[in-house]
């Protein structure tokens, strides 16, 4: 299992949030926490449909999508 965070630029409507939720993708899936969207790809990030492009477009808001390992470093060097 892979795990990924996409940041969001601004925290999407709550219109925008009910409606992605009844996608489903499984066996991967997705958790929106304000502007943080958590990523669980059971396989390889580049095969989900899960990617930066589906959420900017179903959110309606640009996005940058990293890996967890990515955010833990960036975390680090932020101290």
């Amino acid at each position: 299992m892979q795990l990924h965070l996409t940041f969001l630029k601004e925290t999407p409507t709550d219109e925008n949030v009910e409606k992605i939720k009844t996608y489903n993708y499984e066996p991967d899936k997705f958790e929106i926490e304000e502007r943080d969207v958590f990523i669980y790809c059971t396989g390889k990030y580049h095969q989900s449909k899960l990617t930066n492009n589906f959420f900017e477009k179903k959110l309606k808001v640009g996005a940058t999508t990293r890996n967890w390992k990515t955010v833990l470093k960036l975390q680090e060097l932020s101290r």
